[in-house]
C-alpha cells in the first residue's frame, strides 16, 4: 500500500491506494479501465472534440457564454463525460492564486506539532485557502525552502520558529504572521507561546523535587524558541543554587532517533557529572533519550528524571508517561490563521501596530519525574 498527502480545502488528507483500486468483480466493483491508463488531461479532452487546450479550459470552468459555439459546447462537454475527465480543483487553485495558497514554513516535519499547528491554521482560514505545510528537504534549510516556493503565487506565510535569518528572508510585500518566535520577527504579526513562563514552571517543579544538577538536551539549531527555554531554565535554577549542567554531546535534531543517538554518546558524560535530572527542549528528545536510558539499564525516575515541551500526544502514553510543558498546538495554528486572514483580506503588507498574542503554557506533571532518591 501506498500512501502520498494531499491538501484540499483546507484540510491535509491521505490518499491510500492499493491493487484493490482496479476492482473486484466478486465484490460487484468494477472500475473504468480509462482511469487505469492514467489522467485524463485537457489535451486529451481538445483532442477528442478537436478544440483547443483553452476552449476546454472555459467550458469546464464555465467561463464560454459569448466566447464559445453552443454546438462546440456540447462537443466539449460530451467529450468530457466520455473521457471522465475530472478538473484539478487544487491545481487550478494553486496555478491561478484564485483561492490564496497559504504556506505554513516549520523548522522539522519530524515533529507532530507542526501537524497540529497546521490543521489548528487551515481551520482559521477555511475553506477558501490552500494551506500547504512546508519543511526544508534533508540537509536544507529554512531559506531555501522558502525561495522555491515563490514559483506558488502565495497569498501568505505563516512561519513556525524561525531564525532570524528566515525572517530577514521573507519578502517585505508578503503578508506573514510568525509563530513561536520570542524575540524575532518584531514588526510582523505575531503568535508566540510563553515559553519563559513554561521553563520556570518546570524548573521550580523540579527544585521542588529536590534536583540541582539538571542537563538540558537541546535542539539544533537552536532556533530562538530553544535558546530561551535552555537559558530560561538555567537562570531559575541558579536563581535557587541549582545548576544546568552543560553536556557537549546531548542535543540533536528534532527527531526521537537522533535524539537516542545523541544520548547514548553522552551517557558517561552525564553519569560523570552526577545530574538527577535532563530536561530536553521537545517531547521527541524526550522519547530518544527515554530509550537510551532503558537500553542502558538507567531507570526513569529512580535514576534521572526526564521532562520535555510540547506535551505530545503520545507523551501520556509512553512509558514512563512524560513530564513535560504543554504548548497548545491547535490554539496556537488558529489565532495565527486568524491574523494571517485579517491580514490578507485588509490588503495590507506592513500594519503600523503588528497584533501580538502570546498564550499561556501550562506544566503538565506525570511519572517521569519524582523526588531525589538518595
Amino acid at each position: 500500500m501506498a500512501w502520498w498527502p494531499s491538501v484540499h480545502r483546507s484540510r491535509v488528507r491521505f490518499v491510500a491506494a492499493t491493487e484493490a483500486d482496479a476492482g473486484d468483480p466478486e465484490q460487484g466493483v468494477t472500475t473504468d479501465h480509462r482511469a487505469l491508463r492514467g489522467r485524463v488531461r485537457a489535451a486529451d479532452v481538445a483532442a477528442a472534440a478537436n478544440v483547443s487546450i483553452s476552449t476546454v479550459s472555459l467550458v469546464v470552468n464555465d467561463k464560454w457564454e459569448g466566447r464559445v459555439a453552443a454546438d462546440t459546447v456540447t462537443r466539449v462537454r460530451s467529450a468530457v463525460d466520455r473521457l471522465g475527465y475530472v478538473v484539478d480543483e487544487s491545481a487550478r487553485r494553486l496555478a491561478t492564486g484564485a483561492a490564496g495558497a497559504v504556506a505554513v514554513v516549520t523548522p522539522a516535519f519530524t515533529n507532530p506539532f507542526y501537524a497540529r499547528v497546521s490543521l489548528g491554521a487551515a481551520a482559521a482560514l477555511g475553506s477558501d485557502h490552500q494551506v500547504l505545510f512546508t519543511v526544508p528537504e534533508l540537509g536544507d534549510d529554512p531559506v531555501s525552502t522558502l525561495s522555491r516556493l515563490q514559483g506558488v503565487r502565495l497569498a501568505g506565510v505563516l512561519v513556525a520558529a524561525p531564525s532570524a535569518e528566515l525572517v530577514r528572508a521573507l519578502p517585505a510585500d508578503l503578508p506573514t504572521v510568525v509563530l513561536d518566535a520570542p524575540g524575532v520577527g518584531t514588526g510582523r504579526p505575531r503568535v508566540d507561546l510563553d515559553v519563559r513562563d513554561g521553563a520556570r514552571q518546570l524548573a521550580a517543579h523540579l527544585l521542588g523535587l529536590g534536583h540541582r544538577q539538571v542537563a538540558f538536551m537541546n535542539a539544533t539549531p537552536e532556533t530562538e524558541t530553544f535558546a530561551i527555554r535552555r537559558e530560561m531554565l538555567a537562570a531559575a535554577l541558579r536563581s535557587s543554587g541549582a545548576e544546568l549542567v552543560h553536556v557537549d554531546r546531548l542535543a540533536s535534531d528534532v527527531d526521537a532517533g537522533a535524539a537516542h543517538g545523541a544520548a547514548l554518546a553522552a551517557m558517561p558524560e552525564l553519569v560523570a557529572a552526577d545530574v538527577t535530572a535532563i530536561v530536553c527542549a521537545t517531547d521527541l528528545h524526550a522519547y530518544g533519550l527515554l530509550r537510551a536510558c532503558a537500553d542502558r539499564g538507567i531507570r526513569v525516575p529512580d535514576h534521572w528524571s526526564v521532562a520535555g515541551f510540547d506535551d505530545q500526544p503520545l507523551s501520556a502514553y509512553v512509558s514512563p508517561a512524560l513530564t513535560t510543558v504543554a504548548f497548545p498546538a491547535d490554539e496556537l495554528g488558529r489565532q495565527a490563521g486568524r491574523l494571517l486572514a485579517e491580514l490578507m483580506a485588509a490588503d495590507t503588507r506592513a500594519p503600523e501596530t503588528p497584533a501580538s498574542i502570546v498564550l499561556p503554557v501550562t506544566l503538565v506533571v506525570r511519572s517521569s519525574t519524582s523526588r531525589v532518591r538518595s
